[in-house]
């Protein structure tokens, strides 16, 4: 029909490269939503995504407390949050009657998984989980083509998700999902994608999942002799695929300020970035992990 639809409001808890992500489609489709508070620590993200929706500054808070105390004043939350930090605000935005989008995984646990189904249910609020795999095109296709009879009985089925060498190097040895004490594991925090694709084109319950691995290269005996601490001043460098110079000054040379590199920093140019890279880290904050540490890791 020709019917319009109405406006969506909407705060943004976590304005990292996820948050901020989500809310650039209101600025895409500004008839469609509209991003009316953010909370965010780290001032540089906060500012910035405050800015890019004339959020005021009553509404850009550090602590996402601020706003879940208060009376609802929006329609919906989009919690992009650490994998560790997602339950409490799913929890609480339910309570106050706001329709949640939490990005995967919903949470690293089973108890917080089934707390935030019981809260949203009993709230009766839209939730959504950010399984973002079930809405492209391919995934609709080929669900059409099972559903259909298309191709038979489904028997089994066969899926590959092959993790990019500077990925893992990002994601899982560098980044915010190192540890898993810190974050959540493997098969949670990358493969749980995997298994929400599997469980949706197979239209059938899931009973077990059994997940295995090791760690094999980023242990310190595989470290080359030549190798320093950073990689702003290793010997090795040069010549290793997982250099940070290489990825991230790599990818803003190419002009791309999104995504790996808006995890890690506000920076809009090589030059600055390098600038970034080449300043050791405070002696107070933990020291930049070292790409072949193995305490960067639980296996």
């Amino acid at each position: 029909g020709n019917e319009t639809m109405k406006q969506v409001s909407v705060l943004v808890i976590g304005a990292g490269s996820r948050g901020s992500r989500y809310a650039s489609f209101a600025e895409a489709y500004p008839d469609r939503a509209r991003v009316v508070g953010v909370a965010e620590p780290r001032e540089p993200y906060r500012v910035r995504l405050a800015r890019a929706h004339g959020i005021s500054s009553e509404n850009a808070v550090t602590d996402w407390h601020d706003l879940a105390e208060r009376p609802r004043f929006a329609d919906a939350v989009i919690i992009a949050t650490p994998d560790k930090a997602h339950a409490a605000p799913a929890l609480a935005f339910a309570d106050k009657g706001y329709h949640t989008l939490l990005e995967k995984p919903m949470a690293p646990n089973e108890a917080d998984c089934r707390r935030i189904v019981e809260t949203v249910l009993s709230n009766r609020v839209l939730f959504a989980v950010g399984h973002v795999l079930r809405y492209t095109p391919y995934t609709q296709k080929v669900k059409g083509m099972v559903e259909s009879g298309l191709i038979g009985d489904v028997v089994s089925l066969q899926h590959l998700e092959p993790v990019g060498y500077w990925h893992q190097a990002h994601s899982f040895v560098r980044g915010n999902s190192r540890r898993e004490s810190d974050s959540s594991s493997m098969l949670m925090q990358k493969c749980c994608h995997d298994v929400d694709w599997i469980r949706y084109i197979m239209g059938v319950p899931c009973l077990a999942v059994s997940s295995f691995g090791a760690l094999k290269h980023f242990r310190k005996e595989e470290k080359p002799p030549q190798a320093g601490e950073r990689c702003v001043e290793c010997d090795y460098e040069g010549s290793c695929p997982y250099s940070a110079k290489k990825i991230y000054l790599g990818h803003l040379e190419k002009g791309n300020t999104g995504w790996p590199g808006d995890m890690l920093t506000q920076a809009e140019s090589p030059q600055v970035e390098a600038q970034r890279m080449e300043t050791p880290p405070a002696a107070a904050t933990e020291p930049e992990p070292d790409l072949y540490s193995v305490k960067n890791f639980t296996v």
